[in-house]
Parts: structure tokens; sequence; C-alpha cells
């Protein structure tokens, strides 16, 4: 057998065998025949069972007939349950994988959808070779990036402040009429721990610091998009994966993908309110082992709550999501009147469909910020 991975360890299954001579030979030969590749074993008594032992075995999802074998091994075991990453399930037995500890964020970090160093021909970067290397030299520091190390400190160039100021010096204009209260509690006390300024690009390092002081919510760089599932399971941990680039200088106002002024200008506020902090753990929590359906909803209603959320507040509408909190246009649009505004319930909320590159036509509201 090889040597037990990080990415075998994501592809499990535990079986339960009566205590005889020989039983679990012939479950490894049923693994063998079907040329499925394993790389670590382990037994234990069964709790469930008291005349048997149940088995835990890591195996390599891209060798052999998997799904063969597991049908077998099912037919012959008392009890069986498929723990997978990579294996596409293929009965209600099967539980996605997720992470167990903090440390296992390590695994998937790195699996992002989109962009980080490739950019699609309609970013506004496609064409700029300079901006090309410069996210590579990004998404190469998150991608060496390992969970208990301090996040790499960045010099940001002369252009890439410019774009932030630019950014920060249009939203802060706007924040007091139209954010929460809470936004607007914390973001002096950025400003004062965490080098917020037009004139400063803040580090990851220094911002997860303060959160982890205040909430401990942490930041870890990212090199662009991870699926629903995985982002969500960082915050079950209360982990925020972060980009850490800037958007194209050629438009400091628009962006078609999260980047370090979304970060920290939308989201990282609220991290340092307990409150919020609690709600996003808990959608992260429930995401953990989720069929892909729910995961979907949960998905929906983060998307109207932590990125697009709006409460009420004194009688008045209040933005509190990083999308709204990170996008002067949009912070200005989506309290003029124009959109259509439903009340949040989670069940209605977690259907509702939503464009991804245009200002949103809905926004839900919550009765209040608690």
């Amino acid at each position: 057998m090889e040597p037990k991975s990080a990415a075998s360890s994501a592809n499990s299954v535990i079986f339960s065998l009566k205590e005889e001579v020989g039983a679990l030979a012939r479950a490894l030969q049923i693994f063998k025949d079907n040329g499925v590749n394993l790389v670590h074993i382990e037994s234990r008594s069964s709790a469930r069972f008291k005349d048997g032992y149940e088995f835990i075995v890591n195996f390599s999802p891209t060798e052999g007939k998997v799904h063969e074998a597991l049908e077998e091994i099912k037919s012959m075991s008392q009890y069986v349950q498929v723990i997978s990453r990579d294996l596409p399930p293929k009965s209600d037995d099967a539980v996605p994988w997720f992470p167990r500890k903090i440390k296992d964020l390590d695994i998937f970090a790195n699996h992002i959808l989109s962009y980080g160093s490739e950019l699609d021909a309609d970013h506004p970067g496609f064409t700029d070779e300079k901006y090309r290397q410069r996210r590579k030299y990004f998404a190469d520091i998150a991608y060496a990036y390992k969970h208990g190390q301090p996040i790499p400190r960045v010099q940001y160039t002369e252009e890439e402040t410019k774009t932030w100021g630019t950014v920060f010096h249009e939203l802060t204009k706007l924040y007091k009429t139209h954010a929460c209260r809470e936004h607007n509690h914390i973001f002096p006390l950025l400003m004062e721990n965490c080098g917020y300024r037009e004139d400063n690009v803040p580090q990851l390092e220094d911002v997860s610091n303060f959160l982890k002081d205040c909430t401990g919510f942490t930041l870890r760089p990212v090199a662009g998009l991870l699926s629903s599932r995985d982002f969500l399971a960082g915050l079950a941990f209360r982990v925020f994966h972060s980009t850490q680039y800037i958007r194209h200088p050629s438009q400091p106002l628009y962006t078609p993908e999260p980047d370090i002024c979304h970060e920290l200008l939308g989201h990282a506020p609220l991290f340092a309110d307990p409150s919020f902090a609690r709600f996003s753990q808990e959608i992260g929590l429930a995401s953990l082992g989720a069929p892909d359906d729910y995961i979907e909803k949960l998905a929906t209603c983060y998307w109207f709550t932590v990125e697009f959320g709006i409460c009420k507040q004194d009688g008045q509408l209040k933005a509190y999501g990083a999308g709204l909190l990170s996008s002067f246009g949009e912070l200005e649009y989506c309290l003029s009147g124009k959109p259509e505004m439903k009340p949040f319930e989670p069940a209605v909320t977690g259907e509702q469909k939503y464009p991804i590159t245009q200002y949103q036509p809905v926004y839900f509201v919550a009765e209040s910020f608690q």
C-alpha cells in the first residue's frame, strides 16, 4: 500500500463485519479483484454490533472499479458508510466528504473553480500581461499557504494602492447613510488597528489577527473562487477564505470576482461582530456532509444575507451584505427604491434565482440585524 496522503484520506468507507475467521481477508480480496488501491486501514470494535468489528479503509477513487467494489462490500457487511470527496455519490448511503478539523481545510483550499492566475477572455485584465503576472504572484502565495502559518505580507504597488484608494474613498462616503450600525461601529476600529486608509492596502495577517481577537474568525488566503461546499465548510471553523489580489486598475469600481477590496471592505468588518460571526458559522456547520441540493439552498441564503443582505434599523433600510458594502454603485442602487424588496424567509429565499454579474433585481430584508 502507498503511504497515507491528504488526498486519499478524503475517500473512505466504513464497514462492519461479523467476528469470524477470514472475514477481513474476503473484504480485502473484493477491493483487490476490482483493482481498487487501498492506502490505509484501521479497525475497531463495533459500537453497533456486539459480535462485530468496524473497518475504516481509505482508498484511491481514481483506480479500479470503485462502485462495484463498494456494492460487494455492502452485500457482505452489517453496516456500510461511504465518505468521499471525489467519488460521485451513487446511493443514499454516500456522505460527501467534509473537514473534521481545521487543518483539513488544506485539502481543498487550492481547488478553485475559476480565475486565480488564469483569467477569462472578458476579464478586464485578460490582455494585460503585467497584471496577469501579478495575479500569478498572489496565486502562488495562496497555493503555498498551510494552516497555522502567518499570511505572507505583500508590498502592494503604487497602482494597486491607487485602485484601493479609489474604492475606499467612494465607499466611505456612503457608509454613514447606507451601512448598518454594526459595520459603522467596527470600521473605525479597523482604521485604528489594521491600517485601513485611502493610501494603504491592509495586510490580511493584520486583519486576521484583529478578527481572531474579536470573535475567533481568521482569514486564509485563496487564489480564486471555491465551490459553495468548500467555502461554507471553512465558515464552520470560523475561517474565511480571502483573496489577496486587487481588481484591474482600468475599472476600479467594478470587479467580476471577489478581490481584496470586496473581502476587507465588505466582509471583514462584520466578522468582528459576535452575532454575525455566530450566524456565519452556523451556516457553515449546516453545510457539513449535506447533500448537494441542500448546499445549493444554503449557498443561496448566504448570497442574499452575507453577500447582499439588507436589514431594518431605526425604521430605515441598511445594508449589511458584503457585495453591497464593497460596491459603490450597488450600495447606492439597493436603497434607491428601484429594486424589489422581499421579507427574508429562509425557505423562500433559498429558492430564489439570482444574477452574478449585474445588480440584484431582488433583495431580502431582515427585520433586524440580529
